[in-house]
């Protein structure tokens, strides 16, 4: 009796609250396996499974398929058993695959399915399977452009994604509060320089984990990158076409905005976690940091020193490198590292400095910088009346907004109704938008800034207390010391300049 291989699959499991089961469809195509064999009178040999597999998108790698294709070409297995033809391939290339191992093989094969004629031993048999698979590679094209379609109406109606769960919701709709906490948190210290590489490692050591995260793993930086840039975030609607994602693979969501006629987004029916602002702040700032810049590496996501690109030489003007003292001079074991004007850089290459007491002088000024102008404000702490009295009242709108749309879909709106509903709150919202700043993310009261900063320059990171400075300061003028003074080691404060902005 020959040994032969059971062929299943699905081509989706379905999503949660659907009432779709995937390993339903998979019991009832082992059980038409196993029947089917006892009438050809051969044996299982094993049942070659692709659960929620595509057979027809071009770049799916289909395991179990593979896996048949190694098995029956090396003789383990003497033919296949499926449900139809349509479950091994939908694409003519996969089935020539499998007819190239019948028509090579020297030995008894067998195939056969139970709704379909053919029979891949035979010519005539080859020539069907040719025709059904054809036929379904069609019907499968047709489905995906009608599928497409519908996505991209219910994506322009503002109805959220179906299938996995964002980062950062529990569901479609309602945020996860833990997730939304670092989202938020995330996207503050960003703003205010903190590098996505930190980022990254924070929520490693906190063991966060994305959807899509592998069991035994934690999230990725691509993922912590793409998260922080879904305009879900805000409540835009995206939309990614498939035939981008199979070419791309994950793409830049920014990118694939969907909007009105009109040019503004749609915005999507769930709950969100930043204001509109807030996101397109981010992203400016994710996007200004797109390219390497002065103090960088090409590729590299870290800044190595806290005034590399901030520093200048004093003689020829040109920025300068840092470079680590030799291990075992009494320079490594004091200071560690320094700054110096590099000749390959174009510099004079005549002038060295010890870093850490630059940097602590320039911290230390900074600071008495910023103490004065907290304390130029009267009543800083207290905030702007006007600016949190618009954001207040911005945070009541999306409120409205979401009962709108939860009015809506409980049923108690008109269509009528919640159209006149959701128009009156969004020409409110850019009302109150232009008031302060055209939509932009609003303004921070600089005396109020400083005393934001002051507060919490101890919990910054070093790229955090980078972009801190380079708000303030232009450059660090550093001069030469000339013969004596900084060669003998005394540090002089009166040879580092700051040019303020």
């Amino acid at each position: 009796m020959l040994m032969v291989g059971g062929y299943v699959r699905t081509s989706d499991v379905g999503y949660v609250g659907d009432e779709r089961d995937g390993r339903a469809g998979i019991i009832r195509q082992q059980e038409d396996v196993v029947g089917l064999a006892k009438l050809v009178g051969c044996r299982v040999h094993r049942i070659y499974e692709d659960n929620d597999t595509s057979a027809y998108k071009r770049h799916v790698k289909r395991r179990g398929f593979e896996q048949l294709i190694l098995d029956l070409g090396a003789g383990v297995i003497h033919g296949v058993l499926a449900y139809s033809v349509d479950r091994i391939a939908r694409q003519p290339r996969d089935l020539e695959r499998l007819i190239d191992v019948y028509e090579q093989a020297r030995r008894p094969m067998i195939f056969a399915t139970t709704v379909d004629d053919c029979d891949l031993s035979t010519a005539e048999g080859r020539f069907q399977a040719r025709v059904y698979v054809t036929v379904a590679n069609k019907f499968s094209a047709d489905a995906a452009r009608r599928v497409a379609r519908q996505k991209l109406a219910e994506a322009a109606d503002g109805k959220p994604h179906k299938g996995q769960r964002a980062f950062g919701w529990k569901d479609a709709e309602h945020i996860d509060e833990r997730e939304a906490e670092l989202l938020r948190k995330a996207r503050a210290d960003v703003v205010r320089g903190k590098r996505l590489a930190t980022v990254h490692q924070e929520w490693v050591r906190q063991g966060v984990r994305g959807p899509q995260t592998p069991p035994g793993k934690t999230i990725s930086y691509s993922s912590v990158r793409y998260v922080l840039r879904n305009p879900r975030l805000c409540g835009y609607r995206s939309y990614v076409p498939q035939e981008v994602r199979e070419r791309s693979g994950r793409v830049d969501p920014v990118e694939y905005l969907v909007e009105r006629t009109d040019g503004t987004p749609v915005k999507g029916r769930w709950e969100t976690i930043f204001e509109p602002a807030e996101w397109r702040e981010l992203i400016d700032v994710l996007d200004a940091r797109a390219n390497p810049g002065q103090g960088r590496t090409a590729g590299s996501t870290v800044t190595k020193r806290l005034l590399t690109g901030i520093a200048r030489c004093a003689r020829c003007g040109n920025g300068l490198s840092s470079g680590v003292y030799a291990r075992g001079t009494a320079s490594c074991e004091k200071y560690g590292y320094y700054y110096y004007c590099r000749k390959a850089d174009g510099g004079c290459g005549k002038l060295s400095r010890s870093g850490p007491p630059v940097e602590d002088h320039v911290e230390a000024v900074l600071l008495d910088n910023l103490r004065t102008r907290a304390s130029d404000v009267p009543h800083a702490a207290a905030g702007d009346p006007e600016l949190m009295r618009a954001k207040e009242t911005l945070r009541q709108i999306e409120a409205d907004k979401a009962e709108a749309r939860q009015l809506r879909a409980d049923g108690l709106f008109s269509l009528a109704e919640f159209a006149r509903e959701i128009r009156r709150l969004e020409d409110l919202e850019r009302q109150h938008r232009e008031r302060v700043g055209g939509g932009s993310a609003m303004p921070e009261c600089a005396g109020l800034a400083a005393a934001r900063v002051l507060r919490e320059w101890e919990t910054y990171t070093p790229d955090m207390k980078r972009q801190e400075i380079m708000r303030s300061v232009e450059a660090v003028m550093i001069k030469p010391a000339g013969k004596g003074g900084a060669q003998r080691g005394m540090f002089r404060p009166d040879l580092i300049e700051i040019v303020w902005k």
